[in-house]
């Protein structure tokens, strides 16, 4: 059996839940729980989530919002205590067809994979690449890159299964086997990294990261955070990005790190991706990325 665990907070306001719920329930393959974990909503998401009348939908209502990756670790104690062989985690601003779920789950056991994504684009540029393969690249400070982004398809490589060093969490089947030698997510990271922290902790154990790319995901980018350099964003990935460098690499690592932080920043702001009144946010991500 399949757990797939989508994460809530506040989607309702963001008009993508019905089209979420339809992509579910369109699935050919049936053999899944949903499992939905909202996360304090104060939109009347969770009001909307209990009015729904769907057989295989199971729901964790938390008091407090405690962050992506401890809500993920909800969802693995839960596949586990349902005796799943499989957890899928999915964000709820996507749109799939029907072969989506269950090809993950063929396929991860086809490859003999621990993980496994589909090819991921963006919503309203489907013949581009928001998600095909990951790296961690050094040039750019250890961040984990997503390889071709915002290329047309047709810059890929044909082979239908490519090797990742990082897969995102935006759409991920595991085998649950994964979380007998790791223990989950680091709730250290409250969103963004989380899943960057776990492929390293796979990639350091020489688990296999696969990528399907005949199966396709729709990804509305950003939409839930308020936008890649939303003041919420900038500080969780700011500080995300030096924990995760402490983490993995040590102290001595941020001699390197802190100055193509820094410079992203000041590249952004000259760009005018990034607003001056997101240089606070970004400080204090990074006094809390330095320091926590």
């Amino acid at each position: 059996m399949n757990v797939v665990v989508t994460i809530t907070y506040n989607a309702r306001k963001y008009g993508i839940l019905d089209a979420f719920f339809a992509s579910m329930e369109a699935q050919d393959d049936r053999n899944f729980l949903l499992l939905v974990i909202d996360n304090a909503s104060t939109d009347g998401t969770s009001e909307y989530l209990q009015a729904l009348n769907l057989p295989n939908l199971r729901l964790i209502l938390n008091e407090e919002n405690v962050g992506f990756g401890r809500a993920c670790n909800q969802g693995i104690a839960f596949a586990r205590e349902a005796g799943a062989e499989h957890i899928t985690f999915i964000n709820n601003d996507v749109e799939f067809g029907p072969d989506l779920i269950g090809g993950m789950v063929h396929s991860l056991e086809e490859q003999d994979a621990a993980v496994l994504s589909p090819l991921i684009t963006p919503f309203d540029q489907p013949d581009h690449i928001w998600f095909i393969t990951g790296s961690f690249r050094w040039r750019r400070g250890l961040i984990p890159y997503h390889n071709k982004i915002w290329q047309p398809r047709s810059a890929a490589s044909s082979d239908r299964i490519q090797k990742n060093d990082f897969v995102t969490g935006c759409c991920i089947v595991f085998r649950m086997s994964v979380f007998d030698v790791i223990p989950g997510f680091d709730d250290r990271f409250f969103v963004y990294w989380e899943d960057a922290d776990l492929s390293m902790e796979m990639k350091k154990r020489d688990m296999k990261a696969v990528t399907d790319t005949s199966l396709v995901c729709r990804h509305k980018v950003s939409i839930s955070t308020g936008g890649s350099f939303s003041a919420f964003s900038v500080y969780h990935a700011t500080r995300g990005h030096l924990l995760f460098a402490r983490k993995h690499y040590g102290v001595i690592i941020l001699a390197y790190v802190m100055p193509v932080i820094v410079a992203k920043m000041i590249l952004n702001l000259a760009r005018r991706r990034m607003r001056l009144r997101e240089i606070r946010p970004w400080f204090q991500g990074l006094l809390s990325g330095l320091f926590d």
